[in-house]
């Protein structure tokens, strides 16, 4: 990238003109992943990592979209947004937009980079389904007609090629909720459950891992997925004690663990094998969250002693011969969903 476009970048990045600001909150999923693609209950928490959309209208120089930690710059004319794919974000603009309303000129910055890791690996932690919540939100916000959940749902498994929303609902609802056929309501965990997120060091693609899903399941109910269903049912459930849900936490990680070899999806990647055996071994219950791969996990125990153990245990293994990137991440809970400002 030369000079001239690093410091074009910049500008656009700091947006100091921008009229509309969103941000949305990237997520967690304790359980339900696969299984709320057949009508389970799915425990999903926002996190306090956000995406940021900053959107200003000027009087000349056309369409420019940037998305720092997400694509790269595009600069484009009003044609070539409303041509644009569904699976680009030209493509959901258009959607949101109606072409006669939409301004002719405008620019969009988005940032997602606080979803990523140091050397700009995606988390894993639905930075996507971020990004586009707090897009539609500031572009919605032009006419004053908030996006629904629905909308954003539908959106993003066009942008994504499927998937259930769960993403997009922590997004937009923020704080912890259960989530099952398109609806959200908030949740509250038990009181003394402690956690720690560990990323294990390499990102994933969601949507092979739905093509791959989706082929195994060939439109039925195989019995290793009906068994995480109603696992994931039984945590949902257990709300009420933090000793009672971290079983039942432990119980779905052994079932999903149980899907994943039948269906051979690689939830379960070298790497979470390898934290959830430290996990085992200091008395704590471990498991990746979402579509799997090797990126983020969550640890979960009724004991912050044992959570201290298992996190020491971690950090003593940091950069050994089987680390391959394992770390604990100073990643937590947020309340917040979706935010707007204007100016």
């Amino acid at each position: 990238m030369s000079a001239s476009r690093d410091e074009a970048r910049a500008a656009d990045d700091a947006m100091e003109d921008w009229q509309i600001e969103a941000s949305a909150p990237g997520k967690i999923v304790l359980t339900g992943e696969y299984a709320v693609l057949v009508g389970a209950p799915a425990l999903v928490a926002a996190v306090d990592r956000r995406v940021t959309c900053r959107l200003a209208l000027p009087q000349t120089g056309g369409w420019r979209i940037t998305t720092r930690g997400f694509a790269s710059d595009v600069a484009l004319s009003k044609a070539d947004v409303f041509g644009a794919p569904p699976n680009t974000i030209a493509g959901v603009v258009a959607r949101l937009l109606g072409e006669r309303a939409a301004p002719d000129h405008a620019r969009i910055a988005i940032d997602s980079s606080a979803c990523h890791s140091a050397d700009g690996r995606k988390l894993g932690i639905g930075s996507s389904a971020a990004a586009l919540t707090a897009l539609a939100v500031a572009l919605r916000a032009l006419d004053g007609r908030p996006p629904a959940l629905s909308e954003l749902i539908d959106l993003h498994a066009g942008f994504q090629g499927g998937g259930s929303g769960l993403d997009v609902a922590a997004a937009f609802v923020g704080g912890v909720i259960r989530y099952q056929n398109r609806r959200a309501a908030p949740a509250r965990l038990p009181q003394g459950l402690s956690k720690q997120v560990v990323w294990c060091g390499a990102g994933t693609s969601t949507s092979d891992r739905l093509t791959a899903f989706n082929a195994w399941r060939a439109g039925g109910l195989p019995r290793a997925l009906d068994r995480l269903a109603a696992a994931a049912d039984v945590v949902s459930a257990r709300l009420d004690d933090a000793e009672r849900f971290v079983a039942a936490y432990g119980e779905y990680a052994d079932e999903l663990d149980r899907f994943d070899r039948a269906a051979k999806l690689g939830v379960f990647g070298p790497r979470h094998r390898r934290v959830r055996r430290v996990a085992v071994a200091t008395g704590v219950e471990y498991k990746p969250c979402g579509a799997g791969g090797d990126d983020v996990g969550l640890a979960l125990a009724a004991d912050q002693a044992a959570l201290t153990k298992f996190a020491d245990a971690l950090g003593a293994a940091a950069g050994g011969p089987d680390d391959d990137g394992i770390e604990p991440l100073g990643i937590d809970f947020a309340a917040d969903g979706v935010r707007l400002r204007k100016r």
